[in-house]
């Protein structure tokens, strides 16, 4: 019962939301635009964009890229730079809290443009269900990163970003063997930490 008194809030504060700001979309694409040309002056790529609640209260948070990577200092400056432009627009009606991050070596991958970015990299793949119920041969596939002994109730572990067309992804497993699986299926994917 509780959960469905919290889902029930969580669906009407979403319609709420939805209606008084055209869409969480809308509200996305209008805090990229705020921002979009204060990344670009401090040499940042804005590398992905939230809106979401967390823990009872909703976050935006900035995640940033740049080729020599993003301190601490960066995300303070862009931190207090965005904050001023949010301010000024005011363009989200209920509280939030603002967060800057870098997008950090195990960033998420996305966008189109970011699986296409990182072709050929070793990915960590975090899926809905067991791999088995999305992929015909996952019996015989091999991972020695996984969180499950047999291969068919993997529902976590890493291979390589072998190509991406809208939707669906090619990846190699540890010996070789290419297998093809839903972008829908994948809860996340990230760029594995390789050491």
């Amino acid at each position: 019962v509780g959960g469905a008194r919290s889902f029930l809030y969580d669906m009407r504060e979403t319609q709420r939301m939805a209606k008084s700001q055209g869409g969480t979309a809308a509200l996305l694409e209008r805090v990229t635009q705020l921002a979009q040309p204060l990344a670009l002056e401090m040499g940042l790529e804005l590398w992905d964009v939230e809106y979401k609640k967390e823990g009872g209260m909703f976050v935006l948070r900035y995640t940033l890229d740049a080729p020599q990577g993003v301190d601490l200092d960066t995300c303070e400056a862009f931190s207090r730079a965005v904050e001023q432009k949010l301010d000024q627009a005011d363009p989200i009606e209920n509280s939030y809290r603002l967060e800057v991050q870098s997008a950090g070596l195990d960033r998420a991958l996305k966008r189109p443009s970011d699986f296409e970015r990182f072709l050929g990299a070793r990915v960590e793949v975090g899926l809905y269900a067991p791999l088995g119920g999305s992929v015909e041969q996952a019996a015989s596939l091999h991972f020695s990163v996984c969180d499950a002994p047999m291969p068919a109730a993997v529902k976590h572990f890493e291979a390589r970003l072998e190509g991406y067309e809208p939707g669906l992804l090619t990846l190699t497993d540890d010996a070789g063997a290419s297998f093809s699986l839903r972008q829908a299926d994948a809860a996340s994917v990230r760029l594995a930490v390789e050491w």
